[in-house]
């Protein structure tokens, strides 16, 4: 994976008796921790997968338009584009298909105990990890200060006062209790439970 915290998650869950598919999946919520500018549950993917059997498939857990999206709602009355609303602003949401992707994915090929493949990422995003070059390096650019400055919550993680440093404790509380409630209820709490509701208000 693209961070050595997310691949030792998976290594663990192959250690403990997990399988490839739980593997992929501990990695998977891993790097929403400790690679939040691609790796998150907020997104979506595709996961390829090759059994032992031979057998290949796939799963696409890509984003998805909301169900109140329409053909013309980027459009004013006269049918021109209105400049900017497909991209910074609530009606360029999609609904994030990552989650649901991982969970079908163990439904119907992992076979370790759901909670145990997120509950260690659980405590990577409540207790923090050590921040790495490229997320620090990230975090300080002017251009992700501006921009995660717009926004009043993710101003409260990812924008400080201080620079941030090398190897500093990032710690993401709302993101751990996010998980906490994914790894205890389910990957449809998600889609229909507090979470969704918060994402929603």
């Amino acid at each position: 994976s693209s961070h050595e915290l997310a691949s030792r998650a998976g290594v663990e869950i192959l250690k403990n008796g997990g399988n490839a598919i739980d593997a992929a999946i501990a990695t998977g919520f891993a790097l929403s921790v400790v690679h939040p500018g691609a790796g998150n549950i907020g997104g979506g993917g595709f996961m390829v997968i090759r059994l032992a059997d031979g057998t290949v498939t796939t799963i696409d857990f890509r984003e998805v338009a909301p169900s109140g999206a329409h053909r013309d709602m980027f459009l004013d009355d006269s049918m021109n584009v209105i400049e900017g609303k497909s991209w910074n602003t609530a009606w360029a949401a999609g609904v994030p298909g990552s989650v649901a992707g991982f969970g079908m994915a163990h439904e119907k090929y992992g076979s370790a105990n759901w909670r145990d493949l997120i509950k260690p990422d659980v405590e990577l995003a409540s207790n923090g990890f050590p921040l790495d070059y490229q997320n620090m390096m990230y975090f300080n650019h002017p251009y992700y200060q501006e921009y995660l400055s717009t926004d009043t919550e993710s101003a409260k993680i990812f924008s400080k006062e201080e620079p941030f440093t090398l190897y500093q404790t990032f710690i993401q509380d709302d993101l751990g209790k996010t998980l906490e409630r994914i790894a205890n209820n389910g990957w449809a709490e998600f889609y229909n439970g507090k979470t969704a509701s918060m994402i929603e208000k």
